[in-house]
């Protein structure tokens, strides 16, 4: 009796996390190609990636290898009930154990680990001997389709399912923070393999998050293997130089910008998140966050940390950290500024060479500052815009 109501407690966890697996992946992988590939395609034929269209019977053998995964996903995810039960895994569901900070840094851990996970385990199966009995089924859809998500071998399944209860032996978190990982992992998943490029551009006809894989990425990976393994991110791909040559010319011929309005509360949002342009510079000060031309980049000045007497400009916003090579949101770029005349003078760094030059800053007294650079004899100018005074405009139009 013991083992038949243990058997018994083992089936009704399983079915209901089978459930809901199932229904993530539905909802995950069908609302998506509801949305995007049939509902949105009109309006994004400019955004599809390739020019033709998955065969026909690819989607019924998509679903199908998908459903056995999410079985694969429900023998994993029962594991874990039945090991939190045990206290082998440490899943709390109470937010004030660990506070707010922690749910937020393990909710991060989760996917930043599992990116980490998925490259180097992916790039494993990419090994000829183990593609061909672990990974070739997934390849067989060459023109992918949001279905594709969980379309894996049983051993790729496997290895995929294995994540989760190995990283929980070693992290606590919250069963809201597993919610968030495994909704995470459906939707960027389905979303990669849609084949239409759904994220925007920035000026340069660059991704506008350069750190975070595109749908162009992915596809990339199924047009040519070897190339973009990652799953979330862009950094192992640029790490280990497995990111395609071609990947940035791809993205530009699909990808369209940000409507101008949408890119402005973008800015100004990220700037009001970081607590910037908190006060207004008075004439006798200097302080507040400034955006460079085209907001490029948004600059907080503040005294200086080494000598409150003078003035310091930290680098806390970038609109593509490529294009910033040389310093980073955090870095110090603007240095030692102390009052020269109606103004102050200083070093200024540029991001973007790494050179550092003569500078100065005026106030202009419309929320503004002229910044002057100089090389030797030759020196440029330019007029920065307050983030505050930014806002404000924002405001107005609104």
């Amino acid at each position: 009796m013991p083992e038949q109501c243990l058997f018994t407690q083992i089936a009704t966890i399983f079915s209901g996390v089978l459930v809901s697996d199932f229904l993530r992946y539905a909802l995950g992988a069908g609302g998506v190609y509801v949305i995007v590939n049939l509902a949105l395609a009109a309006r994004m034929k400019t955004r599809k990636i390739r020019a033709d269209d998955p065969p026909e019977g690819q989607i019924n053998r998509e679903i199908l290898a998908s459903l056995r995964t999410v079985v694969i996903f429900a023998l994993s995810g029962t594991l874990i009930v039945l090991g939190a039960s045990a206290g082998v895994f440490t899943v709390y569901t109470e937010i004030t154990v660990h506070g707010w900070a922690y749910f937020g840094l393990s909710t991060a851990v989760l996917i930043i680990a599992h990116d980490a996970w998925f490259y180097w385990s992916h790039r494993l199966l990419h090994h000829p001997p183990l593609f061909r009995r672990f990974h070739r089924l997934h390849h067989r859809s060459h023109n992918p389709t949001p279905f594709a998500s969980y379309s894996f071998d049983l051993g790729e399944a496997v290895v995929n399912a294995t994540y989760l209860p190995l990283i929980l032996l070693v992290l606590p978190v919250h069963s809201l923070a597993i919610l968030i990982f495994v909704t995470h992992m459906i939707l960027r998943n389905a979303i990669g393999h849609s084949g239409y490029e759904l994220l925007p551009a920035n000026r340069q006809g660059k991704p506008l998050f350069g750190w975070m894989t595109t749908v162009t990425h992915h596809d990339l990976h199924h047009a040519h293997a070897g190339y973009n393994l990652g799953l979330y991110f862009t950094w192992w791909d640029r790490w280990m130089r497995t990111e395609h040559p071609d990947y940035l010319d791809e993205f530009r011929r699909v990808a369209r910008p940000l409507p101008g309005w949408v890119l402005r509360i973008v800015i100004l949002g990220s700037a009001i998140l970081l607590g910037l342009g908190a006060s207004e510079a008075r004439a006798d000060t200097l302080s507040g966050a400034y955006a460079s031309p085209g907001v490029g980049i948004i600059v907080q000045f503040a005294p200086c940390e080494s000598d409150a007497k003078a003035t310091c400009g930290r680098l806390i916003w970038a609109w593509s950290p490529t294009d910033t090579p040389h310093a980073q949101p955090g870095d110090v770029i603007i240095t030692d500024l102390r009052r020269s005349g109606t103004g102050w003078s200083g070093r200024l760094l540029n991001p973007q060479d790494g050179r550092t030059y003569r500078g100065s800053i005026t106030l202009m007294g419309t929320g503004a500052i002229a910044l002057r650079g100089c090389a030797g004899p030759f020196c440029t100018t330019q007029r920065w815009q307050s983030v505050r005074a930014l806002r404000r405009v924002l405001d107005s139009v609104e």
